[in-house]
Formats: C-alpha cells, structure tokens, sequence
C-alpha cells in the first residue's frame, strides 16, 4: 500500500515539475522569439542541456527512493520475521505462542502475507478493478454515449 502511494506522490511530483518547467520554456520561447535568433538559439539550447540535466537528476532521485523504500521493506520483513521466531522460542507454552503469533499477525500483516503466498489459492485471486464491468456489446465507462438513453 505504501509503495503506491509513494508511487502516485511520486507521479504528482513529476507532472507538477513538468508543468512548471513547460511553462517556464513557453515563456522563454516567446522571449525568444522577439529577440535575435543567434542568442535566442544559444539560450533554447542552454536551457535544454539545463531540462535534461534536471530530468537526470529527477530519475535518479526517484531511483534512489525506490531502492530505498525496497530496503526499508525488506528490514520490516525481517523484523517480523525475528518478532515471530521469537514467539514461537521463548513463549513458555502454547498458548502464550499462539496469541503472541495472532497478535503478529494482526498487526503486521506481512508474516501473513508471506505465508498465503505459499498457498496456491493465492495466485487464483483477483486484485480488485478500478473500474465498472462492461458489457459485451455495450459502450464503455469512458464513451461518450455511456449513461445516456437516447429516444427513437
């Protein structure tokens, strides 16, 4: 869930820089444009290398996150993990072992996951849609036809 949301805050990040910046070379270019084409080229060119040194930086900042955010996982993980191997050797009977795993599980949720993973049910099932079914000859969500009833 998390690295969704990092990834849509990742995605609104970038549309808002590249709007701002398509806005900057709209004004530029309209600069440009009334003043002499040799230092008007000279100046496009110069704030191109400057875009694409940007667009540099920005996937390698966002590269960097992503592996970050791996690792970040990958300790959480691990953490459950010795949270559960914990439980299951120094709970002093089974009862004891039994809500200290249930309560690792309710909480954490990524032992769990990694234990139905294992399940071949797993794999049957279906992430939820983001969108409404369609009928087989029927227009879809996005038609400009769909919801309206049209009279003979």
């Amino acid at each position: 869930m998390e690295a969704s949301e990092n990834l849509w805050i990742a995605t609104a990040v970038a549309l808002a820089v590249g709007i701002v910046i398509g806005i900057v070379l709209a004004q530029v270019s309209r600069r440009v444009s009334g003043g002499t084409s040799g230092s008007a080229q000279a100046q496009l060119e110069s704030l191109q290398l400057r875009f694409e040194e940007y667009q540099q930086e920005v996937a390698t900042h966002f590269k960097t996150t992503a592996t970050l955010a791996s690792r970040l996982n990958r300790s959480y993980q691990d953490i459950q993990e010795h949270l559960t191997h914990g439980a299951m050797e120094l709970a002093p009977d089974d009862m004891t072992r039994q809500r200290l795993l249930a309560a690792l599980d309710q909480e954490g949720g990524t032992v769990g996951e990694s234990r139905n993973r294992k399940d071949p049910a797993f794999d049957s099932l279906e992430p939820p849609r983001d969108y409404a079914p369609k009928e087989a000859n029927g227009p879809g969500t996005l038609s400009e036809d769909f919801g309206i009833k049209r009279k003979s």
